[in-house]
């Protein structure tokens, strides 16, 4: 049954006439569980300042708002929200400690969830009287509700929860004095709740950009290390500059035993870690590829078989291979969906060259590529790029830098360093002060 009430504390005091008056001060008068209940808001006010760990405080404050109110068990219910649906954060039920039950509530159902909904404090006397009242969660835990005293958690303008307070000790039903003790340490209980998920999502922020610092510069020492040092009688200047801290851009130059040289450049489809995952993984497969491969169009149909079983969420990217052949002055490129390359002539003046383009590797299990074959004369310089270049957009006028590549590719002869920064510096100048909108490569190959 109920635990029996405290003892009323008795005073006796003789009068004039010699009567006895007696008054009895009742420990649970209004006046002092509302007393009780100030005591506990404040505990609630210290605690909000002096924990920073999530469960920990709401244990706290449910055993606060359990003891000073006087309840068999205090709960708390957060919002999930990708379903709407309240689930039981915790629940506290005194000698039983806290427990988590697994119970979730769907929207507007039960006391707690049309609190929520309504986001109005509710006391209810007779749990089983009320048609509102969810049955299925005392079916669930074998616990048995009489009285419930309900309460929004608002903060930030929004309901997040409810503070719930089932069967008060000692009789049968909850009053309004409690009621609104319970309303105040929700507001509390909100506020805390408010506060902590700020810090968690600063600590997540903070995790997640030292997350993503290691990753570029992984990424940038991984491109850096892309173009061997020593190279069989070819020369290459490489630009990589990501949209956000990793990107699905990637580059490399293989030398091979036989005199020639191999190089490849691609984007992968979308931005951030999964893209970079991709790249490097491509990158880490591409001297094995061309090993295996006896030409361009044979190490992009090598590479689309490898790759295509094993792609993720649709993703795919573009590329282009290639081999230099610097005893015949020769370079051969295979194109997988990527942008046209230039070829810049000796005076100076560049031109787009019509690379047959095959489907983007990951699109389809078989896909057949074509070589494209190109005399590359002295001082002359091939370019190469993505779309994150072809694409970039004007400041004024929206145009996209492909239109003016070609002109901008031109100029007096230079170095493939010269030729690179002269397009880095054209590209800075039709975006302006505009962000990127993709990752943006670009290498420059030459015969020495």
């Amino acid at each position: 049954m109920y635990k029996e009430r405290p003892p009323a504390l008795v005073s006796k005091n003789w009068c004039g006439e010699g009567l006895f008056v007696t008054i009895e001060t009742m420990l649970d008068s209004p006046l002092h569980r509302s007393l009780a209940i100030h005591k506990g808001l404040v505990e609630v006010s210290a605690l909000i300042n002096g924990i920073s760990d999530h469960e920990a405080l709401l244990r706290e404050v449910l055993d606060v708002a359990r003891r000073v109110i006087g309840a068999e068990a205090a709960s708390i219910f957060i919002e999930e929200e990708s379903s709407g649906q309240l689930r039981l954060e915790m629940d506290a039920r005194g000698i039983k400690g806290v427990e988590k039950p697994g119970i979730v509530i769907p929207r507007g159902v039960g006391i707690a969830g049309w609190v929520y909904e309504k986001g109005a404090p509710q006391l209810v006397p007779d749990a089983y009287a009320d048609k509102r009242f969810f049955k299925e969660a005392d079916k669930k835990t074998g616990f048995k509700t009489r009285s419930i005293l309900c309460a929004p958690l608002i903060a930030g303008g929004k309901t997040i929860g409810v503070l719930q307070l089932l069967n008060p000790l000692g009789k049968d039903t909850f009053d309004q004095v409690e009621l609104e003790g319970l309303v105040a340490h929700a507001n509390l209980a909100a506020t805390a709740i408010w506060k902590l998920r700020a810090l968690d999502r600063e600590r997540e922020r903070e995790r997640l950009e030292r997350d993503l610092a290691v990753a570029s510069e992984i990424q940038s020492e991984l491109l850096e290390r892309a173009i061997p040092d020593i190279l069989n009688a070819v020369t290459f200047a490489a630009y990589n500059v990501p949209a956000a801290w990793v990107g699905g851009d990637f580059y490399g130059v293989f030398a091979r035993d036989d005199g020639g040289t191999d190089f490849v450049i691609g984007d992968v489809s979308g931005k951030g870690m999964p893209a970079a995952l991709l790249m490097a993984q491509i990158l880490s497969a591409m001297p094995f590829v061309f090993q295996a491969s006896s030409d361009p169009a044979a190490a992009m149909e090598m590479l689309n078989r490898t790759f295509c079983a094993g792609m993720v969420r649709g993703m795919f990217f573009t590329a282009i291979s290639g081999r230099m052949m610097p005893g015949q002055r020769k370079v051969v490129l295979a194109s997988a969906g990527h942008p046209s390359p230039l070829l810049v002539r000796n005076q100076g003046e560049a031109e787009e060259l019509r690379v047959p383009m095959g489907l983007p590797v990951g699109v389809m299990p078989v896909s057949a590529y074509q070589n494209f074959t190109f005399a590359l004369g002295e001082d002359e310089r091939f370019v190469i790029y993505t779309d994150g270049l072809a694409e970039s957009r004007c400041q004024f006028d929206g145009r996209m830098f492909q239109d003016i590549l070609v002109t901008e590719a031109s100029g007096p002869p230079a170095s493939c360093k010269g030729i690179l920064q002269r397009l880095v510096d054209a590209e800075l100048r039709h975006r302006g002060a505009h962000p990127a909108r993709d990752d943006l490569t670009m290498m420059v190959g030459a015969f020495e």
